[in-house]
């Protein structure tokens, strides 16, 4: 499941736990995706197919 977080403002919205802008203090979360105010970094990582979410995160780390 993609969950999507936000940062404190004026943070945008992320959902690839693989971004480098990614919040390390969550200010907000949401199952559902947001209509706007969306990472740049994370919508071209899943353009791209390479947007990790919470559990890939865990198993790349378990890896290493």
């Amino acid at each position: 499941m993609v969950e999507y977080v936000k940062g404190t403002p004026p943070d945008r919205w992320h959902w690839c736990e693989n971004c480098t802008q990614y919040p390390r203090y969550i200010h907000q979360r949401r199952s559902k995706r947001p209509h706007s105010d969306l990472c740049d970094q994370c919508k071209i990582k899943e353009d791209n197919e390479n947007c990790l979410t919470k559990e890939q995160v865990k198993i790349v780390k378990t890896l290493q």
